[in-house]
Parts: structure tokens; C-alpha cells; sequence
């Protein structure tokens, strides 16, 4: 798939999100049904991305305004983008619910291991970001819920998502990280069936990652080690690299810990 080309030297998503469109459009007068598709799904994985992206905007706005309990917004422009925001997130969503189901439908149409296993693979990515996004978007929770939070202990064991969410969110969380796993290990069987080493061996990395940002540590390791085989027999250095990375972080992941509350904005300002 050389479309895809483009999109893979990308890191800026709203750039990848451009190049997207155009490759779309290029598939689509070349005639290249299965590039279409993918690239298509390739697109509602950015567009998941500037959705998490929306939702640490309006978290910032949120909780900047829980400051002073007599002041709804500081700023009369910070009311407008809150509200931008909302509707910008509605389309957004809806836009991806029609991607996602155009790829279920190609799933079913196609007999293609190959082009069954990345529109799996590019559904599990979507999955993980919404994941992402629902604890963005979904947190009910002040300064002091939001720091217990972000302990270390709290996170390890979920005890955070039982803290700073009621049921319903809670719900969604969890099915979006199931979701996303599933569609990992659909990927897996499609490249098995299709002896198709080198996406095997990145499928498999990407299942380790989601087990690593879960803390399923143990699940991680067990797939890190399988891609890092088959990254060996196909000489895939940047994936090598990759699985070093993730393999370092689990081992580190005591006396390094990332820093949640403020990474993703969820700390009031002083």
C-alpha cells in the first residue's frame, strides 16, 4: 500500500489528518478499493485523536471555572470555546461512527487477510483512543479526586477509574479497552492466516502497549517477547527499537512514574 506512505512519515495529526483526505481521494480515482478503506480508517483513528485532544481542551476550561465556586467561566471567550467544543465533539463523533462502520462492513466483504488484519488493527487503534478520550471526556472529579488519582497504587490497580467516574462512564471505559483488545487479536489471527510475519510482529507490539497502559504487565511482557522474535527474524529495527522502549518502561515503572493529572491537564490552576 505505497498511499500509505505519506501518512507514516507524519507526526503532526492534524497534518496526518490532511495528507489522509488526499490519499483518500487519490485511492478513490486510481480505482484502489482495499487503500481506500484503510486509509479511511486510517483517518477515524485522527480523527479520535483530535477528539481526545478536544476533551483536554474543555477539561482545562472545566476546571479552571470549578476555581471559585461563584465563577462560571473567567472568561466570557472561554464560555464560547466551551461551547464550540461541544458541538465540534458531536461531529466528530458522528463522523467516526460512520468510518468505523464502513470498515466493519469492508470486514465482511472482503476475504483479504491482509486488509481484514490492518482494518482490525486501525478499529483496535480507534478503540484505544477512545478509551483515552472517555477518561477525558467522562472524569467527574475536583482537584483532590483528581490527584488521588494519579497515585501511583490508585492507577496500578483501576482504582482510579472506580474514584473519578460514576457507573455509566465506568462502563464505557471498560468496553472501550475490551473493544480495543479484541480488535488487536482479530488482527492477530488475520496475519496468522495469511503468514503475514512483519504485521504479526506489529500487532503484537500494539497488544503489549495496550496492556502496558492498563498495567497488565505480565500480558504485555508475554507479547513483547513474541514481537520481538518475529521483529528479529524480519530485521525490523524500528520496531526493535519500539519494543526496547516498552520493555524499559515496564521495568521502570516504579521510579519514573508518568505524571497523569498534568499530562493530560486535569490539575486546577494554582
Amino acid at each position: 500500500m505505497n498511499l500509505l506512505v505519506a501518512i507514516d512519515g507524519v507526526t503532526e495529526n492534524k497534518v496526518r489528518l490532511a495528507v489522509a483526505n488526499e490519499t483518500i481521494k487519490l485511492a478513490a480515482a486510481m480505482g484502489r478499493k482495499d487503500e481506500q478503506t484503510y486509509l479511511l480508517n486510517r483517518k477515524a483513528e485522527f480523527l479520535e485523536i483530535e477528539l481526545s485532544l478536544l476533551a483536554y481542551r474543555q477539561s482545562t476550561l472545566k476546571l479552571a471555572a470549578r476555581v471559585f465556586d461563584w465563577i462560571d467561566f473567567s472568561l466570557e471567550r472561554d464560555k464560547h470555546e466551551y461551547e464550540a467544543i461541544i458541538v465540534e465533539k458531536e461531529r466528530l463523533e458522528k463522523e467516526i461512527s460512520s468510518l468505523e462502520h464502513h470498515g466493519l462492513a469492508a470486514i465482511q466483504s472482503s476475504k483479504d487477510n491482509h486488509l481484514r488484519g490492518l482494518i482490525f488493527m486501525s478499529l483496535g487503534e480507534m478503540a484505544f483512543q477512545r478509551f483515552i478520550f472517555y477518561q477525558l471526556d467522562l472524569m467527574v472529579a475536583g482537584r483532590l479526586k483528581s490527584r488521588i488519582m494519579n497515585l501511583y497504587l490508585v492507577r496500578r490497580w483501576h482504582l482510579n477509574i472506580l474514584i473519578g467516574f460514576d457507573r455509566k462512564a465506568r462502563r464505557k471505559i471498560r468496553e472501550a479497552c475490551e473493544t480495543g483488545i479484541d480488535y488487536y487479536e482479530k488482527s492477530v489471527k488475520e496475519f496468522k492466516a495469511g503468514n503475514l510475519q512483519s504485521d504479526l510482529a506489529y500487532a503484537f507490539y500494539m497488544l503489549a502497549v495496550q496492556y502496558t497502559v492498563t498495567y497488565y504487565f505480565s500480558k504485555a511482557r508475554r507479547y513483547l517477547s513474541q514481537s520481538r522474535q518475529l521483529a528479529k527474524a524480519g530485521n525490523e529495527e524500528a520496531l526493535l527499537m519500539k519494543i526496547n522502549e516498552v520493555e524499559k518502561r515496564i521495568k521502570d515503572k516504579y521510579k519514573h512514574q508518568r505524571n497523569y493529572v498534568e499530562e493530560l491537564g486535569l490539575v486546577l490552576p494554582q
